[in-house]
């Protein structure tokens, strides 16, 4: 058999596409079944036009054109996309000569999805970066917040998004926007998203039910303009935008995380999904930072605000002094003597009992600041009010029959540091307690 129709039976039996053409003018000489196949043309439609027209569907060379990297090596091989077939290609080009003319001879094999698996592999290798990148900036934030701040940057970056944001769970249906990164040139919309209502959004929740997403694509065409969704998201210049729900242990919904206009991993799920988990750690982080913080602020036994809460309140007023200002100073009477004849848990009884008396009157200002004193805070109460009040809690604790207490108590309008109050009022009560004192010690003389 003649090598040559061998040759000729080979290339019209292969896969890959296979093409000859002159190096000067680019003219098609021969394209294999596979090539005419996959383009379209008869042998009739390619014979003598341009290789970049019929293979590429372009009308002038290729930028990657290899003819003269050709002409200095021989041979190369490269990868490709060919717009027009929406194929990849490995090419492997190399010069040949056929009756004293030097030719091109491309074999090119379909890559496609070799370059699929490898752009997949690429994609979770850059999930799994970002996921590591997210769980090191939440490591260490050790405050709570900032770290969710740092996450959404990274989390828009990867997304090539206009904002990322978290909604949080607030007062009935209601979410809030808690946090918010913009890109370069994208207003801050969160301080307008507070308090929305989610009845309004009642396909979300179902779409977060039931495939744990919502994933809008051309809002303007998708959405019913008379919604309260499309007008929520329509002057925000939202167009499309992917949010996944974050519950708590107990598989409640408490907050969702969401990107808006991605332009870039926009069918890649999995990272937002994944960061739900460090969502959820975080709030509950934050809640028990809340708790912790509350915790150092307030009283255990009587639930009023501790003595440290006092020095913040106190050094809050002394540099802001409100327009009038009036302070108790309250001393529990023979604290310790009930402690020692009748036992701690009196003592405690007496305690709540003198907390729960001076809250009765001022409900939102009141301080154990020791064992036995409360200090009330009383900012802005009108003078006739402010002793109404002091001479109520007088009377109460005087005829209470569980705790007694002596009770100084000052009033100003003249702008005066709280601090110089707050000494004023605690030795106006002890005065008051050595009148006590010395009314017990005529008693027992008698």
């Amino acid at each position: 058999m003649d090598r040559t129709n061998i040759a000729g039976i080979v290339t019209e039996a292969s896969d890959n596409i296979i093409y000859v053409c002159t190096i000067d003018t680019n003219e098609l000489l021969y394209l294999n079944e596979a090539g005419r196949t996959v383009l379209g043309v008869s042998e009739r439609e390619y014979l003598g036009k341009k290789c970049y027209a019929v293979l590429q569907g372009r009308d002038k060379p290729c930028p990657s054109c290899t003819n003269r990297r050709l002409l200095r090596e021989g041979r190369c091989r490269f990868e490709t996309y060919n717009e027009r077939v929406g194929r990849y290609y490995t090419c492997q080009d190399k010069l040949i000569e056929v009756e004293g003319e030097t030719l091109r001879l491309e074999v090119a094999s379909d890559s496609t999805e070799e370059m699929e698996q490898r752009s997949n592999l690429q994609a979770r290798l850059d999930v799994e970066r970002t996921l590591v990148r997210c769980a090191r900036t939440l490591s260490g934030d050790t405050e709570g917040g900032t770290g969710v701040d740092e996450l959404l940057c990274v989390l828009g970056e990867f997304y090539d998004a206009d904002r990322a944001y978290l909604f949080e769970s607030t007062t009935g249906n209601n979410v809030s926007n808690t946090y918010e990164w913009c890109a370069a040139g994208v207003s801050p919309e969160i301080d307008n998203l507070q308090e929305i209502s989610f009845d309004d959004f009642g396909s979300w929740m179902e779409s977060f039910d039931a495939v744990g997403m919502v994933h809008i694509i051309d809002a303007e065409r998708t959405l019913d303009h008379d919604s309260q969704e499309y007008k929520t998201l329509a002057p925000q210049g939202i167009d499309s935008l992917i949010a996944v729900p974050v519950h708590d242990a107990a598989g409640e919904m408490i907050a969702f995380l969401g990107v808006d206009n991605p332009r870039r991993n926009t069918e890649e799920f999995m990272l937002l999904r994944s960061l739900t988990y460090f969502i959820q750690n975080e709030l509950e982080k934050r809640k028990l930072l809340d708790r912790l913080g509350e915790l150092s602020r307030v009283d255990s036994l009587t639930g009023v605000g501790n003595r440290n809460r006092y020095l913040e309140v106190l050094d809050e007023f002394d540099e802001r002094p409100p327009a009038s200002f009036g302070v108790v100073f309250v001393d529990i009477n023979d604290l310790k003597l009930a402690n020692d004849t009748q036992g701690h848990s009196y003592g405690d009884l007496m305690i709540r009992r003198m907390s729960g008396l001076v809250c009765d009157l001022f409900p939102d200002d009141v301080y154990r600041i020791g064992g036995d004193e409360f200090v009330v805070l009383a900012a802005n109460l009108e003078r006739d009010e402010f002793e109404a009040r002091t001479a109520s809690l007088r009377e109460r604790a005087a005829n209470d029959d569980v705790a007694s207490a002596s009770i100084g108590a000052i009033w100003s309008d003249a702008g005066e540091a709280a601090s110089i109050l707050v000494n004023r009022a605690d030795k106006l009560m002890y005065a008051e307690k050595r009148r006590y004192r010395e009314s017990l010690e005529d008693r027992r003389s008698r």
